[in-house]
């Protein structure tokens, strides 16, 4: 199997997540990836005050930049989330975000004071500016060490969440996704590759090549396969249905080419997958009384 791309693909429930998250902690919060640009942004997403003076007044944004670079290769590093001070005197906090047990992006939140912090003494500048800097610094929201432990927290079980929805996916596997849910809705129907490709926006050959690069199988493999799933859980909750009855049922238009098929993929004829099942509902009920 070819490597999946590293690029994300976020739904719209994390921007929801993210601004709740955003707006509890009056701090900005956004969803970068794995290259560093970001995706999704809490709606807190405004520098704050004293963030702009450092940056239009004193050191420029380059630093923090490259700062946060280095500290999402040290949240990789360490597999976990991190918290640092950066060069202007404020916190903020990175956590690597999985998808697949690959880290795919990040989220991070920030800018914030911890209690007891000292402020930043910035030398040889203005009075005027100094005096402005003191008060957009009283002005960051400021934590105890024990509330950030929490907040901390609070953010894992956030990402641990994305990861366990799947709101968070790569590329290539939101397109699985996305054809999978288009067959398992239609596998009784009659459809054909051109009529997905067309639904889904995407092209029959970019289709065809990434099921092939990527799963090894077909678009008539996978529908073969959902159709097959289909006829066992009819004969699981019904074991007298017939052959004919659950080939025409799951979407086969020929009752023999069915039973090809279902003996050369579940490697039994069909007729044998039907005694087992009814079988399996005696044994039930004998059980139950």
């Amino acid at each position: 199997m070819s490597s999946m791309p590293m690029e994300l693909f976020l739904s719209d429930e994390v921007q929801t997540l993210l601004d709740d998250f955003a707006s509890l902690l009056d701090v900005r919060v956004t969803f970068y990836s794995l290259a560093g640009e970001p995706l999704r942004r809490g709606k807190a997403m405004h520098n704050c005050a004293y963030c702009s003076l450092v940056h239009d007044k004193l050191s420029g944004f380059d630093k923090c930049v490259s700062m946060d670079c280095n500290k999402q290769h040290e949240a990789v590093e360490k597999d976990q989330i991190i918290n640092y001070c950066c060069h202007a005197g404020l916190h903020e906090c990175i956590a690597p975000v999985k998808v697949r047990n690959r880290v795919a992006g990040f989220v991070m939140f920030g800018q914030f004071r911890i209690d007891g912090d000292r402020e930043p003494d910035w030398e040889k500048i203005p009075a005027k500016l100094r005096a402005q800097l003191h008060q957009a610094y009283l002005e960051l929201p400021c934590f105890t060490a024990e509330k950030l432990q929490a907040v901390l927290g609070v953010l894992k079980t956030l990402i641990d969440y994305i990861a366990v929805r799947e709101l968070a996916v790569l590329q290539g596997d939101r397109l699985r996704n996305e054809i999978d849910m288009y067959i398992e809705k239609h596998a009784s129907e009659d459809i054909r590759l051109p009529d997905m490709a067309k639904k889904l926006g995407r092209s029959v050959s970019t289709i065809s090549q990434f099921l092939r690069n990527n799963y090894q199988t077909s678009f008539k493999g996978l529908l073969l396969d959902a159709r097959l799933r289909i006829a066992e859980k009819m004969w699981r909750d019904d074991p007298g249905a017939t052959v004919a009855e659950v080939a025409f049922a799951s979407g086969f238009c020929d009752q023999f080419y069915f039973s090809r098929v279902f003996s050369r993929r579940r490697g039994m004829p069909p007729g044998k997958f039907r005694s087992q099942m009814r079988r399996a509902g005696e044994f039930s009920i004998e059980s139950e009384d």
